[in-house]
C-alpha cells in the first residue's frame, strides 16, 4: 500500500492536478476540518478514499452503509471497508439497515437505500462536526444520469445530471472517468469489491451503462460521453442563472401569506412581468424547493403553466392536501387541513360574557364590555361591535361559504378558495366582520350604547399572520 511520500510520478502527473483543481472548485481542498467519505467498497469509492488520504492533507472519516439487500455479499463488503479504513488509519463508522423493510409508500428499494444512506452519512458528519460528505460519483455516472433523466423527461434541470456539490455533499471524482479510476487502482495493486447487481440489466441504469452508451459510441459517436458531459456543464450554468433570476422574481411577486396558505403570489405583479414559460417554470420549481414539495413531472408542470396563463379561477393538486389555487388577485399554495362541514357557532353573551375557543386553526376570543361606545371599530385581527340594547346579544361565527348560503352575501372581496374555511362574525344577523380583511370590509356604525363586544382572532396553525 502506497503512502503519501511514496506516490508515483505518473499519479502526480495524471491524477493530482485534476483532483486538486476539483477540490479547489468545490471548496474543500484548503479546509482544516475533516471530511466524511462514504465508502461502499466499489472501485470508485476505494479510489476516492486512496486519493483523499494520499493526495489531500485533511482528516478522513470512513462511513459505510450496509443496506441488507444482497445478504452475505453485503456483509463481506462491510468487512472489506472496515479493513480498508484500518489500513488507512481512518476512523470507521458503519450502520446496518434492512432497507426493504424501511421503504416508504411508493418508494423503490434503490430510492429507499439512497435516502437512508444519505441520512446515515449526514448523521456521521454532524456527530463528528465534519465539513463535508465526499461520495465517489465519477464522470461516467454523470453521463449515465443525464441520459437517464432525458429518458424520464426531467427537462433542463435533469440535463445537469449529478451536481458536483450540493449542500454538504461533494463529489471529488466527478471529472474522472471509470477507466481512469480502475487504472489507478490496478496501477497501485489495490483490490476492490464488485457489486453483483451492477451487471443486472433489469435495472434501467445498468442497461444504459452496459447497452445504450456502448451502442451510441459504436454506431453514432465515439466521443458521446465527452459531449454529454459538456452538455451537463452548460445545463448547470444555465440552470444556475435561471434559479438566481427566479429567486429575484419570487421576491417581487411573493407577498405575505394569508391563513391556510403556505405561499402567496401577487398574480397581477406576475402578469406585468410578462415572463416566458421557461422562467415561470423555474419560479415554480424554486417555490417547490422552498416549500419542500415533490417535483412535478413535465406534463403536470405544463398543465399548471396553462392554468396560470389562461384561467382566472382554478385549483391544482400538487401533493396530498397541498393545492395551488388561482383567482384574479392571487396564486396561493394551500395546505388544506380544514373541516369541510359548514361550521356555525352561536355565543350568547349574556351567559358567556367572555371566553376563547378554536375554530379551523383560528383561536377566537371575545369579551363583553360595559360603558358608552359611539362607534364600532374594525381591524385586521380584532374588532369591537356595538350591541343595541334592544337586540339580543348573540354572536354567530360561521364560515364564509356558510354565510353566503345563509344570508346570500357574495363576499366578492374574498378569494374563492378562502371562503371554505374563513370565519365570519355576525351580531344579531346584521353586524358582521371578516378577520384579516380589516377596516372598510365591515360596517362602521355610530350608535350610542352601553355595551359592546371586543373580538380578537389569531391564526395559530402557524405564525404567518
Amino acid at each position: 500500500m502506497y503512502l503519501s511520500k511514496d506516490i508515483p510520478k505518473w499519479i502526480m502527473g495524471r491524477y493530482y492536478p485534476k483532483f486538486k483543481a476539483t477540490g479547489e472548485r468545490q471548496g474543500w481542498w484548503n479546509i482544516a476540518d475533516s471530511v466524511v467519505a462514504g465508502i461502499s467498497g466499489g472501485p470508485d469509492s476505494v479510489a476516492l478514499l486512496w486519493m483523499l488520504v494520499n493526495l489531500w492533507r485533511g482528516k478522513v472519516i470512513v462511513a459505510h452503509f450496509e443496506h441488507g439487500i444482497r445478504g452475505r455479499e453485503s456483509i463481506e463488503d462491510a468487512v472489506f471497508v472496515r479493513d480498508l479504513a484500518f489500513n488507512f488509519q481512518c476512523p470507521f463508522f458503519m450502520e446496518s439497515v434492512p432497507v426493504p423493510q424501511l421503504r416508504q409508500k411508493g418508494e423503490g428499494i434503490e430510492e429507499a437505500a439512497r435516502r437512508l444512506r444519505y441520512e446515515f452519512l449526514e448523521k456521521i458528519r454532524s456527530e463528528n462536526k465534519a465539513a463535508y460528505i465526499a461520495v465517489g460519483h465519477h464522470n461516467d455516472d454523470l453521463v449515465e444520469t443525464v441520459i437517464f433523466n432525458v429518458i424520464r423527461g426531467t427537462g433542463l434541470r435533469g440535463l445537469q445530471g449529478i451536481p458536483e456539490k450540493r449542500g454538504y455533499i461533494v463529489r471529488p471524482l466527478i471529472d474522472f472517468t471509470r477507466r481512469e479510476i480502475t487504472d489507478l487502482l490496478e496501477g497501485l495493486s489495490i483490490n476492490w469489491r464488485e457489486d453483483s447487481t451492477n451487471v443486472d440489466v433489469n435495472y434501467a441504469r445498468n442497461k444504459i451503462r452496459l447497452q445504450l452508451i456502448p451502442l451510441l459510441e459504436r454506431e453514432y459517436n465515439p466521443k458521446i460521453r465527452k459531449h454529454i458531459a459538456f452538455l451537463s456543464r452548460q445545463a448547470f450554468e444555465t440552470a444556475n442563472l435561471l434559479e438566481n433570476e427566479a429567486a429575484k422574481i419570487n421576491g417581487l411577486v411573493g407577498i405575505k401569506p394569508l391563513p391556510y396558505t403556505k405561499a402567496l403570489w401577487d398574480r397581477k405583479a406576475l402578469r406585468s412581468l410578462n415572463l416566458p414559460a421557461l422562467q415561470i417554470t423555474e419560479c415554480l420549481r424554486r417555490q417547490q424547493r422552498d416549500l419542500h414539495l415533490t417535483t412535478l413531472s413535465s406534463d403536470r408542470t405544463e398543465l399548471l403553466l396553462k392554468l396560470i396563463k389562461d384561467k382566472i379561477n382554478w385549483r391544482f393538486q400538487w401533493e396530498g392536501k397541498v393545492e395551488v389555487c388561482g383567482d384574479k388577485n392571487f396564486i396561493a399554495w394551500l395546505d388544506w387541513d380544514v373541516n369541510d362541514r359548514l361550521i356555525d357557532v352561536s355565543i350568547d353573551l349574556e351567559s358567556r360574557p367572555n371566553g376563547t375557543f378554536p375554530w379551523n386553526g383560528w383561536e377566537i376570543s371575545w369579551e363583553l364590555l360595559e360603558g358608552k361606545f359611539t362607534q364600532s371599530k374594525f381591524g385586521t385581527h380584532q374588532c369591537r361591535l356595538i350591541i343595541d340594547n334592544q337586540e339580543s346579544a348573540v354572536i354567530r361565527v360561521m364560515s364564509a361559504i356558510k354565510a353566503r348560503k345563509t344570508f346570500g352575501w357574495n363576499l366578492e372581496f374574498m378569494s374563492w378558495w378562502a371562503k371554505r374555511g374563513w370565519p365570519i362574525f355576525i351580531l344579531s344577523c346584521k353586524m358582521w366582520w371578516v378577520p384579516i380583511y380589516g377596516e372598510g370590509k365591515g360596517k362602521n356604525v355610530i350608535w350610542p350604547s352601553s355595551r359592546a363586544v371586543q373580538i380578537k382572532v389569531h391564526y395559530q396553525k402557524d405564525e404567518r399572520m
